[in-house]
C-alpha cells in the first residue's frame, strides 16, 4: 500500500510540487462538456416541435370525432360549412362546460372529451374538417399538423 501512495504522490504533483490540473486539461474538459450540451440541446428542440405537431394532430382527430358525433346525435347529413376565418362567429358547440345556460344532459351533450380546442377548424358541408387555423390569440398551428383525408 505504501508503494501505491508513493506512486500517486510522484505522478500527481507538478514540477514545482503543486498538485492540480493544468489549464490545458481544464480547457479540454470544458470543451467536451460544451459539445455534449450542444448536442443534447439540439436534440431536445426537435422533440418539442414534434410533440406540438402530435398534440395538434390528436386534437384534430378529437374534433373530427366530436363533429361526427354531433351530426349523428342531431340526425343530420349535412352541416353549415365554415369559411376560412378564425373568429368563429357562429361555431358548432362541441364542448359544453355545464355553466348556465349550458346544462349537460341528454339534449345538451359534450361531444369532445377534454375542453375547448386550441385551434379553429374549417369544415365542409359534409362535416369533414378541411383546415386548421390559429384561433384568436391562441397558439400558432405547428407546421407538422396537417388535415388528413
Amino acid at each position: 500500500m505504501q508503494g501505491l501512495y508513493g506512486y500517486f504522490r510522484r505522478n500527481l504533483t507538478g514540477k514545482k510540487g503543486q498538485s492540480g490540473f493544468t489549464l490545458i486539461e481544464l480547457l479540454v474538459v470544458v470543451t467536451i462538456l460544451g459539445v455534449l450540451a450542444a448536442i443534447v440541446t439540439l436534440s431536445l428542440v426537435g422533440l418539442t416541435t414534434n410533440a406540438q405537431a402530435k398534440a395538434c394532430e390528436q386534437e384534430y382527430k378529437t374534433v373530427q370525432a366530436g363533429l361526427d358525433a354531433y351530426m349523428a346525435n342531431n340526425n343530420v347529413d349535412s352541416i353549415t360549412a365554415t369559411t376560412g376565418t378564425s373568429d368563429m362567429t357562429s361555431p358548432v358547440v362541441l364542448y359544453n362546460d355545464g355553466v348556465a345556460p349550458n346544462v349537460i344532459d341528454a339534449t345538451h351533450p359534450t361531444y369532445v372529451r377534454n375542453s375547448p380546442t386550441q385551434w379553429a377548424y374549417v369544415w365542409n358541408a359534409s362535416g369533414r374538417i378541411t383546415g386548421i387555423l390559429k384561433a384568436g390569440s391562441g397558439p400558432a398551428v405547428p407546421s407538422g399538423c396537417v388535415v388528413s383525408g
